[in-house]
């Protein structure tokens, strides 16, 4: 509205209630009070505005502080929220979020006011604050390795590239194939459960392999393992206690070092490492078969190998290079055919022989002379006892573990349970029972000379006489007790003592 308007709507409101007393007073009036009425109005629009732009001030502040001393952070996929508080991960609800912010408004008045507009401010900033944005503390990355090695992984440069490879699969930047011996299977199981539930992960063993199945070499990865001793204890933490400080670690890594691939390329020192992880990446089957060739082949005229026994070579070394069986039996023959000559008749490869077949040689002949099976479950050799039998008669070292790939190769129909306890199964050199019950009527001679009169004896002290016997083998503790609560006629307590009358009966 212009001057000019307005001053003439005033002058017509005079002109029109000049005459009429009543009405031109409270024209006036009004007049009078409209530059008092304009100056108030001023003066509150003023303060609203500085007190608007203090709780701005304020509460901008305020919630910079709040986040950054409670480090809370978000995963949308499992709309889960996260605390990240004294070096460790654990899940928060949302109302204890809400109530710790409410609370902590409270204690400044000046933004009580505004509580509910903070609240949804700070609530709406941490779901921007996603899980694995989080940097962990070197604590809490050393916590982690320090669990991982050298239990799971042999070194830390291992654990790191594991983690980097579990941190790709978290942010979906996977793209390889991993393969990892079955013994980690129960450990992968459980994080990824954990990875589906926290995150709403796919499953990664789309990703991470235990058998190799016409996969591409260059898309495939190894990852160096232990011999897991204790799984259970890394299991528990990783689930019970620390579940969520793997895969923050394992982001912060993917993200720092860009990929698995990167880490080992850019970042690793470990020449080892790097060559295993990309053993079938830098690899074709004629390069593996090679290999395999030059470590347990050797060209020798008028000698051959049988392809029961190539394949045990094959399974011997894969096993020694940590690697999966890339090729099937068909595969195998196949390619080793056209390196060598070959009788179908025979199923031998010839002009060639081993510096590992002797002793396979040796222990077939030893098994099949020697080893007969029973119907007897009581009839029983532990894997140790077999491998000291063997090497005595042979006169040669083997280890437990050679034993066992043997009997598991060429005697599969052989119970074995826990890979240590054969069942069914005698040996003529060594009769077990024999040597325990002898030792038993040894003992029993002697009882009048030590205490014939007393009520007990303990088992632990007659098995210490037989093994102070010389006898060429020893039978375990295990065995040695469960003869006699089984088989003999001795009458056992249930703190395993000998009634001394029951030796009547031997």
């Amino acid at each position: 509205m212009s001057k000019e308007k307005l001053t003439k709507i005033v002058t017509e409101l005079y002109e029109k209630y000049e005459n009429n007393p009543v009405i031109f007073q409270k024209f006036l009036q009004h007049v009078e009070q409209l530059p008092e009425y304009f100056e108030n109005t001023n003066t509150a629009l003023i303060e609203r505005e500085k007190r608007k732009n203090k709780l701005e001030t304020g509460s901008d502040l305020f919630i910079q502080r709040f986040l950054q001393k409670h480090k809370y952070y978000y995963n949308s996929s499992s709309e889960l929220f996260f605390e990240y508080n004294q070096n460790k991960f654990i899940v928060i609800k949302e109302d204890d979020i809400q109530y710790k912010i409410l609370t902590t408004i409270n204690e400044n008045k000046d933004l009580t006011d505004w509580k509910h507009k903070i609240k949804v401010s700070i609530l709406k900033q941490i779901k921007e604050r996603d899980i694995f944005s989080c940097i962990p503390e070197s604590e809490t990355i050393q916590t982690v390795i320090n669990n991982l090695c050298p239990v799971i992984f042999e070194t830390k440069e291992a654990s790191k590239y594991f983690l980097t490879v579990l941190g790709d699969f978290l942010l979906k930047k996977c793209n390889h194939i991993y393969f990892m011996n079955p013994k980690i299977r129960p450990f992968i199981k459980e994080i990824n459960n954990l990875a589906c539930m926290l995150f709403g992960c796919q499953t990664m063993f789309n990703y991470f392999k235990f058998k190799y199945y016409d996969h591409k070499f260059e898309n495939s990865r190894l990852i160096s393992c232990q011999q897991l001793s204790n799984m259970d204890s890394v299991i528990n933490y990783f689930t019970k206690e620390n579940n969520i400080d793997i895969f923050c670690v394992a982001a912060h890594y993917s993200q720092r070092y860009e990929n698995g691939d990167c880490y080992l390329e850019n970042k690793c020192q470990d020449n080892h490492l790097k060559n295993y992880s990309f053993y079938l990446r830098d690899k074709t089957e004629i390069n593996i078969i090679d290999e395999f060739c030059n470590k347990n082949i050797e060209n020798s005229d008028k000698c051959s190998i049988s392809w029961k026994n190539v394949q045990f070579l094959w399974k011997q070394f894969i096993e020694c290079e940590k690697i999966p069986n890339v090729l099937f039996a068909s595969n195998l023959k196949t390619l080793l055919i056209e390196k060598f000559d070959y009788d179908s008749e025979k199923d031998v490869f010839l002009d060639c022989t081993s510096q590992h077949l002797p002793v396979v040689s040796k222990f077939i002949k030893f098994w099949s002379e020697n080893m007969e099976q029973s119907n007897s479950d009581n009839d029983e050799l532990e894997l140790d006892e077999i491998c000291s039998v063997f090497s005595h008669y042979n006169k040669c070292n083997v280890n437990e573990k050679i034993i066992l790939d043997l009997i598991k190769h060429y005697y599969p129909e052989i119970i074995i349970e826990d890979n240590k306890y054969i069942y069914q199964i005698n040996c003529k050199l060594w009769d077990k029972r024999k040597d325990i019950i002898d030792s038993l009527k040894k003992y029993k001679s002697i009882v009048p000379d030590v205490d014939f009169y007393a009520e007990e004896i303990p088992i632990n002290e007659i098995y210490q006489v037989y093994c102070g016997s010389k006898y060429k083998f020893i039978a375990s503790k295990k065995y040695f007790e469960k003869f006699i609560k089984e088989e003999s006629e001795l009458f056992i307590t249930e703190d395993n003592f000998i009634k001394v009358k029951s030796f009547e009966n031997i």
